[in-house]
């Protein structure tokens, strides 16, 4: 939903813009160093002749089970970082159900890694991690994700948040609105 409260700025008109094209491109370094990262260690525990049976049925093994994990916090981390919150749209902690519903994915990827209830993890055709190390690196990475994505993402918005509130406050001072050149805002008129 709408804020109830207009923004100093206008919300971004383009997908084009700057601050969106720059969030998005760290969001897939992030996402592909991870999943790289993951990939490879992964793999690293194929057997030497391993080969990929395109043809058969589905078998689940240590690379599918990595891969589902990174992929589903990707898809956490890239709505994370993608909701258009604060100032222009309610902040994702006013939307309950939606919240509590992307807590819940999140503690559900991290349940399912740390391998807490095997249970789940059969009945979702993801196979055991080999060790604990293993499982640790993989859920460090998963974190990684998450965190360094939105946390990017963050910054890179309000960067461009406060860049378009000067830019709106020099027009705002050009037209002849807004406190007098020179006066201090801080302070009170006596």
């Amino acid at each position: 939903a709408p804020a109830k409260d207009l923004a100093k700025q206008r919300p971004t008109g383009s997908v084009f813009a700057w601050h969106v094209l720059l969030s998005l491109a760290l969001q897939l370094v992030v996402h592909m160093f991870t999943l790289l990262s993951c990939w490879q260690l992964a793999n690293a525990y194929r057997p030497a002749g391993y080969k990929r049976d395109l043809e058969g049925d589905f078998e689940p093994n240590l690379t599918n089970t990595v891969v589902f994990l990174v992929l589903s916090a990707m898809h956490a981390s890239s709505f994370m970082a993608n909701y258009e919150g604060h100032p222009f749209m309610q902040p994702m902690s006013a939307n309950k159900p939606l919240f509590y519903s992307l807590c819940f994915f999140v503690a559900s990827i991290f349940l399912i890694g740390s391998e807490a209830i095997p249970d789940i993890n059969s009945s979702l055709s993801l196979v055991e991690f080999p060790s604990a190390e293993f499982r640790r690196h993989v859920l460090g990475l998963l974190a990684l994700d998450i965190g360094l994505s939105v946390s990017l993402s963050a910054v890179v918005g309000a960067v461009a948040v406060r860049t378009g509130a000067s830019a709106a406050e020099a027009r705002a001072a050009e037209w002849g609105l807004g406190p007098p050149a020179g006066a201090d805002r801080g302070k009170k008129s006596k």
